[in-house]
């Protein structure tokens, strides 16, 4: 049934629509590109097929078809993301019954995280009221904390001496508990981390506690602020603060600030619209939340260095996902918390209305550091205005406007400009594409014969099922034995039966039958070159037919002259071996 499921769903869902939701693409040539989702880059290396229905990155090696894609970006099982994509082809499917062992293990031990987590909330909230925690309650009336605000918000406190691991010993098994995250052991003995901490639960947009923050109440040494490390259930990378309650607002935009009481404290002024990262850089998967809910971003992160650092490096990752991002600058206070409690809901707000568009935001403040009536500064300013402005710009019309801006600023004609960056661009994408091209060889010279013979397998295995359903003949072609590694072999008998039953096997379909990463990055890859004619993928099928063999033939003479104590014929078979490998000997 799953395998019925998955068919139709691959054949209702086109890759492209699915990953535009996540990433802005760029049509180039047949495919499309963007920058990865999946790590950091300048310059985009992520493709993705319509014709084949894949993605591949060839700066960090992810790929797959699009279940593979919700999974990675999602963070869900197999089951869960065929689910979600089921339901967007309108797929009426019962999938109690077709998740694997695996999957209902991994999604018993969520239920039971996602459990723990209530009873922990529940307990944290019935201790900030108790009379020997006033000294909890006294702190948030210091911090200006409503009481409507802290119920609304479920704030909570967790003493020094308590029963918690002790109480949920009762109802939960050690190993949930400890893939909890929330207790630390000690000398045999389990502590919660959060200890003397106001506790501030993290919800996700289903209103599911997933998480906590704790901030020390007193005046030790201890760490200020400390959250729940990353678990099952949790990531502080994929999770923003508040956003349970902002993607109910009706503004048309998310204010996103770095703290909790940032969060809070503009909440409880009326602004209902605000979101806040946990203690880390925003990322990729951040910029995919906000987008799920609101096209546009204001970004009110603290006045200081790093607030600013900070401001550069979020704009950039919101601005290429997609998002119409502004800044703002909140002088005479250090966060949003400081500012809205000096100078009122009304002074925020028309801060925000006169919020900058980020990059005319990033070259106020590029500029400002340079002395433009001097030649060597003025250069200086150049060169970091094409890395920091128009380097993140991949709209050419707004390139265009801001080499116009950088020509008045500069007075260096706009030509020369665009002249000097596109020679700069050049020379920088050569400059990644050789170090990739390094990496690519460096990889294979590396390669030792098993997996090399590995790697034969899996192209052969990628021509046989791109060509099997044109061409009977390279369906007839190869064969079990034309197969060296045991799980490859198993994995083409299992595709072969399919198609000779019938079944009209896309290179997408075959992709899900595959759960190892390294062969998914290889077929991705691989298949991104593709074959032209049926004769090409011929003459390819037949080279890698005769390499495994030729490889597998001087391997085992290589052991038998061993064997005998022939150092010469080893010698001999060695270097044969190495030349093949270079790629300097005919096959």
């Amino acid at each position: 049934m799953l395998e019925r499921v998955v068919e139709q769903v691959l054949n209702k869902i086109d890759i492209v629509d699915v990953v535009s939701m996540y990433v802005p693409l760029k049509k180039v040539g047949a495919n499309f590109r963007a920058l990865c989702p999946f790590h950091q880059e300048r310059t985009p290396s992520f493709y993705v097929s319509p014709a084949k229905q894949i993605f591949h990155c060839f700066g960090c090696g992810v790929g797959g078809n699009v279940i593979h894609f919700i999974m990675r970006i999602e963070n869900l099982t197999f089951t869960e993301a065929l689910k979600v994509l089921a339901q967007r082809a309108k797929i009426d499917v019962d999938f109690s019954q077709s998740q694997s062992a695996k999957d209902r293990a991994l999604a018993k031990q969520k239920e039971e995280l996602i459990s723990l987590h209530h009873d922990c909330f529940e307990y944290f909230q019935r201790q900030l009221y108790l009379r020997e925690n006033i000294d909890a309650a006294r702190y948030i009336l210091k911090r200006g904390i409503r009481k409507e605000t802290a119920k609304q918000f479920g704030l909570g406190f967790c003493p020094e001496n308590n029963n918690l691991y002790e109480m949920l010993s009762k109802k939960y098994s050690k190993e949930i508990i400890d893939k909890s995250g929330i207790f630390i052991e000690r000398n045999g003995k389990n502590y919660c981390r959060f200890e003397r901490r106001l506790i501030f639960p993290i919800f996700d947009t289903m209103n599911r506690v997933i998480g906590f923050g704790g901030r020390i109440i007193d005046d030790s040494q201890a760490p200020k602020y400390m959250n729940s490390p990353d678990t099952l259930i949790f990531s502080k990378s994929k999770v923003l603060y508040g956003l349970n309650i902002a993607k109910s607002s009706k503004e048309n935009d998310f204010v996103v600030v770095e703290g909790y009481m940032d969060v809070i404290s503009l909440h409880q002024e009326g602004i209902d619209n605000v979101v806040g990262v946990l203690g880390t850089a925003l990322t990729q998967d951040h910029s995919f939340l906000l987008r799920r809910y609101k096209n546009e971003v204001v970004l009110c992160l603290d006045s200081d260095q790093a607030g600013k650092n900070a401001t550069f490096r979020s704009g950039d990752i919101l601005y290429q996902n997609g998002l119409m991002v502004k800044v703002m600058e909140l002088e005479n206070a250090k966060d949003p918390d400081e500012y809205i409690k000096k100078f009122g809901k009304d002074a925020f707000l028309l801060k925000k209305q006169n919020a900058m568009f980020v990059i005319d935001f990033k070259i106020k403040q590029i500029s400002s550091n340079y002395d433009l009536s001097k030649s060597d500064q003025k250069f200086r300013f150049v060169r970091e205005y094409f890395e920091k402005v128009l380097m993140p710009i991949s709209n050419e019309v707004e390139r265009q406007e801001y080499i116009k801006k950088l020509s008045q600023l500069t007075q260096i004609d706009e030509d020369a400009i665009l002249k000097e960056f596109t020679k700069n661009e050049n020379i920088k994408l050569k400059r990644i594409e050789s170090i990739q091209h390094f990496k690519q060889v460096q990889q294979k010279s590396n390669l030792t014969e098993e997996e090399r013979i590995k790697k034969n397998d899996i192209d052969l295995l990628s021509i046989y099922v791109e060509w099997a359903n044109k061409s009977e003949s390279i369906r007839n072609a190869v064969t079990e034995d034309d197969f060296c590694t045991e799980d490859i072999k198993i994995l083409f008998s299992s595709i072969k039966n399919l198609i000779n039953e019938g079944m009209e096997l896309t290179y997408s379909m075959l992709l899900t039958f595959v759960d190892d990463e390294k062969v998914l990055s290889e077929l991705t890859s691989f298949s991104s070159k593709g074959f032209e004619t049926e004769e090409a993928a011929k003459r390819a099928i037949e080279e890698l037919k005769t390499n495994n063999s030729r490889m597998l033939w001087l391997k085992r003479e290589m052991l038998e002259a061993q064997k005998r104590g022939d150092n010469e014929k080893v010698l001999k078979l060695q270097m044969l071996i190495r030349k093949i490998k270079d790629g300097k000997e005919g096959i």
